[in-house]
């Protein structure tokens, strides 16, 4: 999703194009760590977004997470469902 040079503020709308969207998201936690979960954006605010995972679990990131890909969003992968 992101592309060198692109503002915060694009960075913001493309999370919010993504709202409700079924999706894979890869978020890296740290020490070499990846989690890949299944999951739609929930709810878009202006510091942060949310993510409702299919556990029902969820959970808060800043835009900034994607804008140094800290957070990835893929497209679902329905063949490993």
């Amino acid at each position: 999703m992101r592309d060198s040079g692109k503002s915060i503020l694009e960075t913001k709308d493309g999370v919010r194009r993504l709202k409700g969207v079924p999706l894979l998201v890869r978020i890296d936690s740290g020490r070499g760590k990846t989690t890949v979960v299944r999951g739609r954006v929930d709810g878009v605010f202006p510091a942060v977004f949310t993510l409702r995972l299919d556990n029902g679990e969820i959970r808060s990131f800043s835009y900034s997470d994607v804008h140094t890909r800290g957070v990835m969003f893929l497209p679902p992968d329905d063949d490993k469902t």
